[in-house]
């Protein structure tokens, strides 16, 4: 790839003419922010291949007169978004945080400002929070009842993808809007065919552009952009002498770890401890309680990746998606593939869903094969091949965010490598696949639509009434009256070969302190430090009296830095401890530290980083009363207890199919809260066996497989097993291929665009792979080490899998439509692999005229076992999953039409106003009658 010199670089226009002339050397983007420049390039912020327009092997959808030669530097940046807020009033609103919410007492606590990159001097350069709102203030609808969306552009500074897409994308929204009223409003009305008499529709890939007009996004919508990562940005800033952009903030915190959301939250990320996150948390949920559906319509947080299979990947948030917002979710994914498929193929790099990935071996990185894949969409694990805490996209996704659609996205070459780089063709692609994810969300969100839940039969499921419940806590007891805050201690270290002490006072010195924070600066270069790049942690040790008696005496660690990976020479470090205990403290030696470090210790009244136990009340039957919600009446899903099976054999002779998610029979066991003993689960199997030989489907999932031991006697004892995975998974792959044609309970699973993981576990490959549950939202352990946790061999996976063998499976007549292998213990042992199993985790089963049906791994109970100080979550669903419950449940049983009851002349009552008026036709209606049974009698059986 060639570098192009910013200082040096001759920009290129495109003349009226068609003629390419030279301007003078500008500015490194180069971006127009005065009427001049703006007429010249046709674009305030013009694209890579701007001046390529048309010609052989550029972008068709670049726009502008001139090639941008760099990416885009933070002032340039908020100078192009001002001239553009200045020329287009009403239609965009450049929002600096710090200046917009000076006296706003909901903000009073916090600066509004980045943590601040580290300078040379050890001080810090922090810079203002800005997020970019665009409607149409003359829009007839009002502000609270329009759609609501949000971007994150680069939370990560070393992927500049989002940036360059994502400010890019702001511009086209309010130029297009504009053309759309006065078609002189811009050089570009006229460049890009845009008027009054010819609006233009986001999805201008599509043959014909498809999607609302930017005037009717605009109207309809509010839409957000927020600049998340300032520090990693300047870090790489060409045109000010930076050399590379940085992934973390000047604290060397790692934004996209840092943000709440329900479920497992891993403790070293300290949730919500940035300045980033409060500041631009605390602004989209003001603008969240002004909505008047109290909520986001969809949000997506934008990223990069070295390189993969594929250019894109569009990751789905995890959290309790009910039905219609998974639905949502899907249908956003899906455009956002074909979109991709259309806007992102002129480039030799990428390839259509049938041709990817190519044979080439991958020009750039390696590691793989080209062209790429144009875009694909899944879980972040089936994606990317692991999950993470903190994210934003989850906390966009989350009922404690936006409860928007919430997606991440990853696109390739854009990350340590090529960093400071910039390839036009490259970033070209980044601008048209970004501009792309926006504009596809938007269109499949603008408008609400109706979904339904249409089961072909009636649906019961056994209500199990136990819940996970806690009131909640407060971390940190409230502060004494007339107690001050500690004053803050400043520090340089002139290395680290010796420790520093300090005191924590308390309230016998007149002090509360409800948090403490330590920020450290590391001797650099341009915010470039060698001391992160060998140093074991930036520990902070507590050396006052033992807490317990017979404790050991001593120094002991209470904090350290969480220095993600050792990988991006960042020259801060932040710890932070809630209600610290009086008495003495040191910052603990480290002797691969050996350039001077100054030390700031502050202390607040509140606590230092969220913390304490949010309240929750959660059980698996949510999925089934949520889901009711979007069935049509008389069609919801009808909960059945295990007293009305045991007192009442009809009791399940109404439904279709009964599901059994979880315990097998609730209130069954040996404890306090045992209900039921021996004699009443040999009933209870009676009916539920009696249900599926009589034409039913019983579905069980989760831990209820463990009933198919005692419904089928061919199912042996020990057959059914638990084990532990990274998540719920299935590969649907029955060791003749993939089953998503061959078996009905695959059905619809692989979809257009959909990514399936891949890995090879015990000599044999799993590579149809589907994720069927996330872990994090309902507690079960998400790894830190990421990818190399994938295959749980280097720490710990908990999430639950049920699988039955397979031989003992096929010998009793079961049909196979997934597998999944697991390991049967949570942690992996010190030497050797991790004992395993392997087994079937869905399929079905004949049983008399139904039907036994299973699902390994769906919906498992939620576990309290790891920190969850947000809460928990009833269940975690993915799109998979909620596929695979559709397909158990598409059953209709096959009754038998009873004879008529002949009834006397005289009781007879008067025929229904059919058209039916003699004997002939009510015979004909019964026979047609007897028709319609034997069409569901079928149906039934090939289901």
């Amino acid at each position: 790839m060639k570098r192009f010199a910013a200082a040096a670089a001759a920009v290129i226009i495109v003349t009226s003419a068609g003629v390419l002339a030279p301007l003078p050397t500008a500015r490194a983007v180069p971006v127009a922010a005065e009427d001049a420049l703006y007429q010249a390039y046709g674009r305030v912020f013009p694209d890579p291949h701007g001046c390529l327009r048309g010609m052989p092997g550029a972008s068709p959808w670049a726009k502008g007169n001139v090639c941008a030669v760099q990416f885009l530097q933070w002032q340039e940046v908020l100078d192009g978004l001002g001239y553009l807020e200045e020329r287009f009033d009403g239609l965009i609103d450049v929002v600096n945080l710090r200046e917009a919410f000076a006296n706003d007492p909901d903000f009073m606590a916090d600066e509004l400002q980045s943590a601040g990159l580290p300078r040379e001097d050890l001080t810090r350069d922090k810079r203002d929070l800005y997020a970019i709102k665009i409607t149409d203030a003359s829009s007839t609808i009002p502000e609270a009842q329009r759609r609501h969306f949000a971007y994150s552009l680069s939370i990560h500074g070393i992927e500049r993808a989002g940036i360059e897409g994502g400010i890019r994308a702001i511009e086209d929204l309010v130029t297009w809007a504009a053309c759309e009223r006065d078609a002189v409003a811009s050089p570009a009305c006229a460049n890009e065919d845009v008027s009054p008499q010819k609006p233009k529709r986001i999805l201008d890939a599509f043959d014909p552009p498809e999607g609302p007009t930017a005037g009717e996004v605009l109207g309809k919508g509010v839409v957000y952009f927020v600049l998340s990562n300032p520090d990693g940005w300047a870090r790489g800033e060409v045109t000010d002498g930076g050399v590379f952009f940085q992934r973390y903030n000047g604290n060397g915190m790692d934004g996209n770890r840092d943000w709440p959301s329900i479920g497992y939250a891993q403790p070293e990320y300290t949730p919500g401890s940035e300045p980033e996150t409060r500041g631009y948390a605390k602004y989209l949920l003001k603008e969240r309680a002004r909505t008047a559906a109290g909520r986001f319509a969809g949000a997506i947080d934008l990223h990069g990746m070295v390189t993969s299979h594929s250019f894109s990947f569009t990751l789905l948030g995890a959290g309790q998606r009910d039905y219609g917002k998974n639905h949502a979710t899907v249908q956003t994914a899906i455009t956002t593939w074909r979109d991709a498929e259309e806007r992102l193929t002129w480039s030799p790099l990428v390839a259509r869903n049938e041709s990817c990935p190519g044979p080439l071996p991958e020009p750039f990185f390696g590691g793989t094969h080209g062209p790429m894949c144009t875009d694909l969409w899944g879980t972040v694990w089936d994606t990317i091949q692991y999950q993470v805490t903190g994210s934003f996209g989850d906390w966009m996704d989350s009922p404690m965010g936006l409860d928007a659609v919430g997606i991440d996205n990853e696109m390739a070459y854009s990350h340590l490598a090529p960093n400071t780089v910039f390839d036009p063709g490259i970033e070209q692609l980044h601008v048209d696949g970004n501009k792309g994810l926006i504009y596809a969300q938007i269109a499949s969100l603008l408008d609400e639509k109706q979904v339904r839940f249409e089961p072909k039969g009636r649906i019961g499921y056994v209500f199990d009434p136990a819940r996970l419940r806690d009131g909640g806590a407060a971390a940190v007891a409230s502060p004494l009256a007339g107690l001050n805050v500690q004053d803050a201690i400043e520090h340089l270290a002139p290395n680290g070969l010796e420790t520093f002490d300090f005191d924590v006072l308390g309230s016998t010195d007149g002090v509360y302190n409800g948090g403490m924070t330590i920020h450290a600066t590391f001797t650099n270069a341009r915010g470039i430090s060698t001391d992160t790049l060998t140093t074991e942690g930036f520990v902070v040790e507590y050396c006052g009296p033992p807490d317990h008696p017979g404790d050991e005496e001593g120094c002991r660690e209470v904090a350290r830095y969480w220095n993600q990976a050792n990988t991006y020479a960042q020259a801060g470090a932040r710890v932070d401890l809630n209600a610290p205990k009086p008495g003495p403290y040191r910052i603990s030696a480290d002797d691969a530290r050996l350039t001077p470090t100054a030390i700031e210790i502050s202390f607040s009244r509140g606590e230092a980083t969220p913390a304490g136990q949010a309240p929750f009340d959660v059980s698996r039957m949510d999925f089934f009363a949520d889901l009711s919600r979007y069935a049509a009446e008389g069609k919801e899903l009808r909960p059945v207890t295990v007293d009305q099976i045991l007192a009442d054999s009809a009791a399940l002779g109404s439904l279709d199919s009964l599901v059994v998610a979880g315990a097998y029979m609730p209130g069954f066991g040996a404890g306090e809260d045992a209900r039921y003993d021996g004699a009443d689960r040999r009933r209870y199997t009676a009916a539920l066996r009696s249900f599926a030989a009589g034409g039913g489907a019983l579905i069980l999932t989760d831990a209820a497989l463990t009933g198919l031991e005692l419904l089928e006697p061919k199912i042996k004892p020990g057959s059914v097993g638990r084990g532990y995975f990274y998540a719920g998974w299935m590969d649907f792959d029955d060791g003749e291929g993939p089953t998503y044609e061959r078996h009905p309970l695959a059905a619809g699973v692989n979809k257009p665009g959909a990514s399936e993981g891949f890995a090879e576990l015990d000599g044999t490959l799993y590579d149809n792979r589907h994720q069927t549950y996330e872990p994090g939202p309902v507690g079960y352990y998400i790894s830190p080490n990421g990818s190399s946790n994938a295959s749980c061999t280097v720490d710990r996976c908990d999430s639950p899998n049920w699988v039955v063998d397979e031989k003992i499976w096929r010998d009793a007549g079961g049909t196979i439509a997934a597998r999944t292998f697991m390991h049967t213990v949570t942690e992996p042992p010190d030497e050797g692999d991790a004992p395993s199993r392997a087994g079937v985790s869905l399929g079905d089963l004949k049983l008399g005229k139904g039907t036994i049906r299973i699902a390994g791994a769906l919906l498992p109970d939620a576990t309290e076992q790891h920190y969850h100080p947000f809460g928990l979550s009833s269940y975690a669903v993915t799109y998979t999953g909620y596929q695979i419950f559709e397909n158990a449940v598409a059953w209709r049983r096959a009754a038998p039409v009873a004879p008529p009851k002949v009834l006397p002349v005289k009781t007879r009552a008067p025929l229904p106003a059919t058209g039916v008026g003699s004997s002939a036709a009510l015979v004909a209606l019964l026979a047609g009658l007897a028709l319609a049974a034997g069409a569901w009698t079928r149906r039934g059986a090939r289901a």
